[in-house]
C-alpha cells in the first residue's frame, strides 16, 4: 500500500502545481490576437501592427497584434497611391480569464500579467481608401468606416442575441474534488474504528483531503430556452485512507525490554468509502455570449453510500524480508440510502460551440470544485 501511495504521490503532485499555475486564458487565447483586414483595394499595401511590419500584402489578410496595450492600439495601413487612416482597436474582456479566476486566483494573475484577460472588441476591419471617399461624407460617416461599418457580420456577430435555433443538448463530464455531503458520516465511521483499534491517521500524501472525495460525474442536459435547462447526473466518489497503531514510547520499551527477540506485530487500518449519487438536475443562465455562458444549479435526488473499514495485523519475517499477515482480517461495513443534493450558485462553460470547458463552485453530493469538457450538438 505505501509503495502505492508513494508512487500516486509522485505522480499527483507535479499535476497538482501544474494545474494550480496553468492559467486558461493565456494558454488557450495566447499573448497576441489575430486581427482580419479586408477592403476594396487594388495594390498591395504595407501594414504596421505592435507586432512588426507586413509589406507587399494583398487583402483580405490577417496581423497579428499584443495583448498588452490593447486598449487603443493603432494598426497603421499604407500603399503607393492610396492613404488610409489608422485601425484603432478597442478592447474587451475575454471570457477564458473566469476559468482561470476558479483556481484560486493564481492563474488569473498570470492572465493579468500577459493581459490575456483582454481581446479585441472587434477583430475584424473592413478599410476604405481616403481618396475613395466622397467629399459628400460627414466625420460621422468617415469615422464608421472603422467602427460601426467594420466588417458588419463579424460586429454582429458579437453584439447579437442568441439564435433561436440554438443547440439544445449537452452531454458533460467532470472530476469534482473536496468535501461532499458524505464526508460527515464518513469521519464519524472513521473515529469510531481509530478508537475501537487503537489507531491513528498515518502521515501521507492524500491528507491534504482528509476524509474528502474524489467524485467522476456524468451529465446530460436539455435546453428548454434561453434561461433555463433540465437533465440529470450521475456520481461515483472515492474516499481513500490508511492508518496505523498508536505509538506508546513506555510500552514499546517494556515490551523491548522483555521479549528482544520477538518481532513487534503492528496493527494498520484501512478506509475505503464509496458514493453513487443520482439525481435531476435545474440550471439557470444568468449571463451568455457566443463563447462563455454563467449559471447556477440546484439539484435534487438519491445518494447510497458504503463504507468500509479493514484492520489487519502484521509482523516483519526477517527470513522472508516481508511482513506476513498475524490472524485474520477483520472488517467493518455499513451502507445506507439517504437524500442527495447539489447546490452551484456559480458555474461557467468557456469555448466554442461544441466543445467546452466546464467548471463550477457549490457543496453537496459533487464536492466543492468540478471542473471537466461539455459537448453540445
Amino acid at each position: 500500500m505505501k509503495g502505492i501511495t508513494s508512487t500516486l504521490c509522485r505522480l499527483v503532485a507535479p499535476s497538482c502545481l501544474v494545474l494550480l499555475f496553468t492559467s486558461c486564458a493565456t494558454m488557450l487565447s495566447g499573448t497576441k490576437a489575430n486581427i482580419i483586414i479586408q477592403g476594396d483595394v487594388d495594390e498591395p499595401v504595407t501594414i504596421v501592427s505592435s507586432c512588426g511590419e507586413c509589406k507587399d500584402v494583398t487583402l483580405p489578410t490577417h496581423v497579428k497584434v499584443k495583448r498588452r496595450h490593447l486598449d487603443g492600439q493603432h494598426i497603421q495601413i499604407s500603399s503607393e497611391h492610396h492613404t488610409f487612416d489608422d485601425i484603432v482597436l478597442k478592447k474587451a474582456f475575454n471570457e477564458w480569464a473566469i476559468a482561470s479566476v476558479l483556481f484560486y486566483g493564481v492563474p488569473f494573475a498570470i492572465d493579468l500579467m500577459t493581459n490575456a484577460v483582454s481581446r479585441p472588441k472587434y477583430d475584424s476591419f473592413y478599410i476604405r481608401s481616403n481618396d475613395s471617399i466622397s467629399p459628400t461624407d460627414t466625420l460621422r460617416a468617415l469615422s464608421s468606416v472603422y467602427t460601426a461599418t467594420t466588417h458588419p457580420s463579424m460586429a454582429y456577430l458579437h453584439s447579437r442575441p442568441l439564435p433561436e435555433k440554438f443547440l439544445r443538448h449537452e452531454v458533460n463530464g467532470t472530476i469534482g474534488l473536496g468535501r461532499n455531503q458524505a464526508s460527515p458520516s464518513t469521519h464519524s465511521f472513521i473515529d469510531d474504528n481509530l478508537l475501537r483499534y487503537h489507531l491513528e491517521n498515518e502521515t501521507e500524501c492524500f491528507d491534504l483531503f482528509g476524509e474528502s472525495y474524489i467524485v467522476r460525474k456524468v451529465e446530460y442536459h436539455y435546453r428548454l430556452n434561453r434561461k433555463w435547462d433540465v437533465g440529470a447526473f450521475a456520481g461515483w466518489g472515492l474516499s481513500c485512507d490508511t492508518y496505523r497503531e498508536e505509538y506508546d514510547a513506555p510500552a514499546q520499551e517494556a515490551k523491548g525490554n522483555g521479549r528482544e527477540k520477538d518481532t513487534p506485530v503492528s496493527t494498520y487500518g484501512l478506509e475505503r468509502c464509496r458514493t453513487f449519487s443520482f439525481a435531476p438536475s435545474v440550471r439557470y443562465t444568468w449571463y451568455e455570449t457566443r463563447s462563455c455562458r454563467l449559471f447556477s444549479r440546484v439539484a435534487v435526488g438519491m445518494m447510497r453510500h458504503h463504507r468500509h473499514f479493514e484492520v489487519e495485523r502484521q509482523k516483519y519475517d526477517k527470513q522472508l524480508r516481508k511482513s506476513i499477515t498475524v490472524g485474520d482480517v477483520e472488517s467493518t461495513d455499513d451502507t445506507k440510502w439517504q437524500l442527495a443534493y447539489q447546490l452551484s450558485p456559480i458555474g461557467v462553460s468557456v469555448g466554442g460551440p461544441n466543445l467546452r470547458f466546464f467548471a463550477e463552485l457549490g457543496y453537496g453530493c459533487l464536492g466543492v470544485v468540478n471542473i471537466g469538457v461539455s459537448l453540445c450538438f
